[in-house]
């Protein structure tokens, strides 16, 4: 089960993963990286379990979609 995350320590495993941030509706952010994978988190102090659970899903379909790529 995924734990809830600080919204500062997710969105500082985004950037390290290669995501890059927008602003979007309201206090939504979206994310999005080069290889076409795009996460939408709230920007508030602490993240939900299920939005953390999307976002750590998001980084590691980056990494898969990365290593097929170079492959």
């Amino acid at each position: 089960m995924t734990r809830p995350m600080k919204y500062r320590d997710l969105a500082r495993q985004l950037t390290a993963a290669g995501f890059s941030g927008r602003p979007g509706k309201g206090d939504h952010e979206v994310w999005s990286h080069p290889v076409g994978v795009t996460v939408v988190i709230v920007r508030d102090t602490d993240c939900s379990p299920g939005v953390c659970r999307e976002a750590l899903a998001g980084i590691q379909q980056a990494r898969a979609r990365e290593q097929e790529a170079t492959r």
